[in-house]
């Protein structure tokens, strides 16, 4: 029989071999063919189950031995999407859930984009798909969820950069994006303006959004803001052209005259007050001049053809206009 000193010496053995063994597969890359692989561990997935779906997935080739290293080490995993290529080691799968090195998908929505336009964006980015985010956009039941009295999202989309990791439910961020929005109507000074205008947020957004479309530089949005505030106090059409194009979705093509004959109910031609909602996502400065317009009485503007518009009080002067910086371009 061996001696307490030889056991001892038996079993530390045994140990520092059973520690190579494992720094050994720890390191050892694992499967081949150099494909890349993405893995999406979601929020609240335990250890144990991570461990299963690594090894469905062909990333690890042992659960057991994943869940020996993850246990010695403390790992701590972070939920997200995580690109792998083949072969991989345990060790950098480890390493790279442990410091959440996920795949993080970046969302810009423009100023005036409408959501057409962040459809096209956000299945480009490979955030979801252009018919499944214009459906969620139209869905009555998200929209009711969102405190949104609207047919649509219209308007309601920030426009900002967004980051989005895939461990979060494309609905969920979207909605974030749609709180950022509705969160600046929640200031009190914003409140006490529209009760003082008597407009909601629909109403504020849908002339923020033709102000949008309309200003190219951000000194004339006030003044932009002025013509329809004066006009709609007057009674008169708005004669918005973005509306038009917006209601007939004419995005790129040119207006005719035969459009702004076609009643939709975004054509301002036709409709007296503010069309039925916004035509664009506008920006901050955008909603502050619907709220604060300049304290101008001009009722036309057209565009010199540069960025900037002249503003006229009369019929008569902008006529005059409309024949210099538009029928004279031709």
């Amino acid at each position: 029989m061996l001696r307490r000193t030889e056991r001892a010496v038996l079993v530390l053995t045994i140990i520092i071999l059973l520690l190579f063994h494992v720094l050994f597969l720890l390191f050892l890359p694992f499967g081949g063919g150099g494909e890349r692989v993405l893995f999406l561990l979601r929020s609240g997935t335990s250890t144990r189950l991570l461990a299963r779906h690594l090894k469905e997935a062909g990333l690890v080739r042992s659960e057991g031995l994943f869940l020996l290293t993850a246990s010695l080490l403390r790992v701590r995993f972070i939920a997200g999407e995580y690109e792998f290529r083949r072969p991989v080691s345990l060790w950098d799968i480890l390493r790279k859930m442990g410091r959440g090195e996920r795949r993080i998908y970046t969302l810009t929505i423009r100023e005036g984009a409408n959501i057409f336009d962040v459809a096209e964006e956000v299945e480009k980015k490979g955030i979801m798909e252009r018919k499944r985010f214009l459906a969620l956009c139209h869905d009555r039941v998200f929209l009711r969820v969102m405190g949104i009295e609207a047919s649509s999202l219209e308007g309601y989309l920030a426009p900002d950069t967004y980051f989005y990791s895939k461990e979060v439910e494309p609905e969920q961020f979207i909605g974030l994006i749609v709180r950022r929005r509705l969160a600046f109507f929640n200031e009190p000074f914003i409140k006490a303006r529209m009760q003082e205008l008597g407009l909601d947020i629909h109403k504020t957004l849908t002339l923020a959004s033709m102000i949008e479309r309309e200003a190219k530089i951000k000194e004339e949005k006030p003044l932009i803001s002025a013509v329809f505030h004066n006009r709609l106090k007057r009674g008169m059409s708005l004669d918005c052209d973005p509306t038009v194009i917006y209601g007939l979705q004419l995005f790129g093509e040119s207006l005719r005259r035969s459009h702004l004959r076609t009643r939709t109910p975004y054509n301002t031609y036709l409709l007296k007050g503010l069309p039925d909602g916004p035509i664009c996502n506008p920006d901050d400065h955008s909603i502050r001049a619907a709220l604060y317009p300049a304290p101008v009485s001009y009722l036309y503007f057209v565009s010199r053809n540069d960025g900037t518009h002249v503003f006229s009080n009369t019929r008569e002067e902008h006529d005059r206009f409309v024949f210099m910086y538009q029928k004279n371009k031709r």
